[in-house]
């Protein structure tokens, strides 16, 4: 039997991979969905010009494998986890810090998932940028990673994820 918590987690999984089906599947371009009725009729207009596969879809899915399952995946997968902050340390364009407990190392991780928590992420031309702010100290974090190592970054993460998955399916 599943936690509460590693029930939402897989609902969120089941969510996350569905729509990467239909993204894959070019269901915005297939007679199901020009025959769909739509209550708003703005979404069906506009969908298929910003795709499955938006900004807004990026922030869900961070949140889905980043946020709500983190203690979770990091208590099972610590080196996989502590492997992610190295890459994201080597791969990022910048990172400045104003807070304390950065002044040897930036936790990477725990800064965009924050920021991913909070809404305070953006898109910058080729950049995605991540910021942290604790409102209590008036410490901040920002992050820019490009685009193209921000996918990469999603795809080590999403591996961790999957494992994690992985180890919940065989668990029942």
């Amino acid at each position: 039997m599943y936690s509460a918590e590693e029930d939402l987690i897989i609902q969120s999984y089941f969510t996350i991979a569905f729509l990467a089906e239909l993204n894959n599947n070019n269901f915005l371009r297939s007679n199901a969905y020009k025959e769909m009725n739509f209550q708003d009729s703005y979404i069906k207009a506009n969908l298929p010009s910003i795709g499955i596969g938006n900004h807004g879809t990026i922030i869900q899915t961070l949140y889905s494998i980043l946020v709500l399952p983190k203690e979770l995946i990091s208590n099972k997968f610590p080196k996989e986890f502590s492997d992610l902050n190295v890459f994201l340390k080597l791969n990022t364009v910048s990172a400045q810090t104003t807070y304390n407990a950065d002044s040897i190392n930036i936790d990477y991780l725990r800064h965009i998932r924050n920021s991913v928590a909070h809404g305070k992420v953006s898109f910058e031309n080729d950049l995605v940028v991540f910021n942290d702010i604790n409102s209590r100290t008036n410490e901040i974090c920002e992050i820019k990673i490009t685009l193209q190592n921000f996918g990469l970054f999603i795809g080590e993460l999403q591996k961790i994820f999957l494992a994690f998955i992985e180890y919940l399916k065989n668990k029942k």
